[in-house]
């Protein structure tokens, strides 16, 4: 009899001990199965870290101008009365004129952009004249200030004389406040003229200079 309960006691005492161990396990279990620090807040937490993350999409700029200027023309067959030299071949001053232009280019924000860009000038002085030039624009700005700009387009006469050339231009705007920025540019033209007593076509270079305010609107992605 006292070898039975010998043998009850010991097996009581080994199972007493194994429960213990299956319970020392769980809470163990479940700190592996809880979330490291960083992610203990949820999902919420990681996807707006994986929307920041993520590469800048396209961003968008529109820039309108609005400047003033004048031109030195390198050919003056017809000796105009802002001739600067001796001959017909000379240089003149062209009439002062009025810019109005408005461009669009796509591309990232701190980066070069690439569109498009329309001008029309209109002559405030001497004979009325008014020009149409749609052209390719590109445009940087990076993260500072200024922005440096380029055009490449057909510049179109409308008056007084219809004509077709081809226009040039690199400008900056400096920006005095976030999308307002005074702006400079030069601008080369080159056009075909009537005939002369010295040559069956004659050309026309010119290189303009002018000076305004430039107001710029970005698209954000």
């Amino acid at each position: 009899m006292l070898e039975l309960r010998t043998g009850l006691a010991l097996a009581a005492v080994l199972l007493g001990a194994s429960f213990g161990r299956a319970a020392a396990a769980q809470p163990a279990a479940g700190r592996g199965a809880e979330a490291p620090p960083g992610e203990a807040g949820g999902g919420a937490e990681i996807e707006a870290y994986r929307a920041l993350s993520r590469p800048p999409g396209t961003a968008g700029r529109v820039v309108s101008t609005l400047a003033m200027g004048t031109g030195i023309r390198f050919n003056n067959p017809y000796r105009l009365q802002t001739q600067l030299g001796e001959t017909a071949e000379s240089l003149s001053l062209t009439a002062g004129y009025l810019d109005l232009g408005v461009a669009l280019a796509l591309g990232p924000a701190d980066g070069v952009q690439h569109g498009g860009a329309l001008r029309l000038s209109i002559a405030v002085d001497g004979v009325p004249q008014e020009s149409l030039t749609p052209s390719y624009f590109v445009a940087y700005r990076g993260l500072t200030r200024a922005l440096a700009y380029g055009r490449l387009g057909a510049a179109i006469l409308i008056e007084p004389d219809v004509n077709v050339g081809g226009e040039l231009a690199v400008g900056l705007g400096y920006f005095l406040l976030a999308g307002v920025a005074l702006s400079g540019e030069i601008v080369g033209d080159l056009f075909y003229g009537a005939a002369t007593y010295d040559a069956a076509y004659t050309i026309y270079p010119v290189v303009s200079a002018q000076l305004g305010l430039m107001i710029e609107h970005e698209l954000l992605p």
